[in-house]
Formats: structure tokens, C-alpha cells, sequence
């Protein structure tokens, strides 16, 4: 399937229910309008049975990509849901077993493919799990890995920061989520990234990883959380039943 490059077509697609292109929108804009075709993922981890409606935009962003020919990934975190993203959480998440993943796992790809088909021949979805990768790594890929970033920027997070303030503990291990949610990026070949405004600090980290260890670009595509028009929480959190599912 060839790529869509149609200006009016891929504008709608990098503005609808999006917040901020990384690096720049426009450049990203005049590689789609190349024709090059791109891979683009989003990932999520199954640390709930259900995916939350927060999701849903990941998915209409996908859908709109693959609709311009694009190649659509959608990643499973069943590696990184062990650790659980510390993307704005006051205190470390409980660690899932396997089992307890697996579980989950089950309705994902029903929930997913009513909204974007994951069956269709044509231009067809690629359904990934980040195990594939993560699970072989050894501490020297560890070390090797955590060289490319520095203690200084992970605690620039505010999530980080605030703990660190309020005297609550911070462990280590949150620390290597960011770098395996980065290394996806590598290990897929992913040009772009969608994900939510929480997830920021994460996709960017996969945007370091993959300009220095193949010194090619990944554009990062963010949108907005939703919130509980009444108490301003976010409805993104599926390990603590925020989620509208």
C-alpha cells in the first residue's frame, strides 16, 4: 500500500486530538509528505484486564496513520508491566507477577481490534511484546543502556522530584522503566511514538536511545489526558480503577 501525501490529509492526521509533535511538527509533516513510510507504535501495559478509554486515542492516532499506509505497531509491555510506569504515581506500583499478566492480557486484543483492525490483510497491523527483547538482556546490556543517560535527568521528572521532596522512597528499578520503554523504540525500528502528555519523559528517552545508537530520528506524537471534570483527576490509570473503560 503506497503512502498518502496529501497535504490536507496529513495536516488533519498531526493536528487532530494531538498536543505536541517531537521534535517538530513540521518536520515530521515533510517526511509524510515524501512518501516514506514510516512505522509508527504505541505501546500499553496490561497492568488491568481492560484497556481505558484513554487508550482509545492511542488507537484513532494509529488508525489514522495506517489509513495514510503507514505501518501501524501495537506494542504489549508484558516485560515493562513488572516493573509498572511511575509516570505521575506518588509511590511505587506493586510489581505484577506473570500470571497476573497473562491474565490481563486476554481482553486486550478483542478491546483493541474494535478499534482498529487488527485482521485485515491489507496494510496489516504488527502486534509486538517488549519480553521479546527485555527478557534477554544481561547486566552488561543494562549498564550499556543506562550509560546514555544520567541520574541528573531522570530526576528532572516531576513525579521523581516530588518524591524526593516529600521524603517518599524512590527505588532504583523505576529508574530502568524509562530506558526499557526507550529501547522499544530501537528494537521495533519505530520512527514515531504516540502516546499520552504523561508519557513525555519516557518517548523522549526513546528518541535518545535510538539518535545514539543508530543516529537515526524518532518523532514523538503526545495528546491530551482526560480528567474527571470534577475533580481534575486523570481517567488514564487502569492499576488504580481511574479508568473509564
Amino acid at each position: 500500500m503506497d503512502t498518502v501525501t496529501d497535504k490536507k490529509q496529513i495536516e488533519k492526521v498531526l493536528s487532530r486530538s494531538v498536543t505536541d509533535v517531537y521534535p517538530k511538527k513540521a518536520q515530521l509533516k515533510e517526511k509524510m509528505l515524501s512518501g516514506e513510510k514510516l512505522r509508527i507504535y504505541a505501546g500499553i501495559d496490561p497492568t488491568a484486564d481492560r484497556v481505558h478509554l484513554g487508550h482509545v486515542i492511542n488507537y484513532l492516532i494509529l488508525k489514522r496513520f495506517r489509513n495514510l499506509g503507514h505501518k501501524v505497531i501495537v506494542l504489549v509491555g508484558d516485560f515493562t508491566a513488572r516493573i509498572g510506569d511511575p509516570s505521575d504515581k506518588d509511590e511505587a506500583r506493586d510489581q505484577l507477577t506473570e500470571s497476573e499478566i497473562k491474565e490481563n492480557l486476554q481482553n486486550f486484543k478483542d478491546q483493541i481490534g474494535k478499534i482498529i483492525d487488527l485482521e485485515a490483510n491489507k496494510n496489516p497491523v504488527e502486534i509486538r511484546f517488549n519480553s521479546q527483547w527485555l527478557a534477554d538482556m544481561n547486566f552488561s546490556d543494562v549498564i550499556d543502556l543506562a550509560s546514555n543517560f544520567t541520574v541528573q535527568q531522570m530526576i528532572e521528572r516531576d513525579v521523581f522530584r516530588r518524591r524526593l521532596d516529600e521524603e517518599k522512597p524512590l527505588y532504583v528499578h523505576e529508574f530502568f522503566y524509562p530506558l526499557m520503554q526507550g529501547f522499544d523504540t530501537v528494537a521495533l525500528e519505530a520512527d514515531i511514538e504516540v502516546g499520552g502528555t504523561d508519557q513525555t519523559f519516557n518517548m523522549l528517552a526513546g528518541r535518545t536511545l535510538r539518535k545514539r545508537l543508530e543516529d537515526k530520528e524518532k518523532f514523538v506524537i503526545t495528546h491530551p489526558l482526560l480528567e474527571d471534570p470534577e475533580t481534575g483527576e486523570m481517567l488514564m490509570s487502569k492499576s488504580e480503577d481511574r479508568g473509564v473503560f
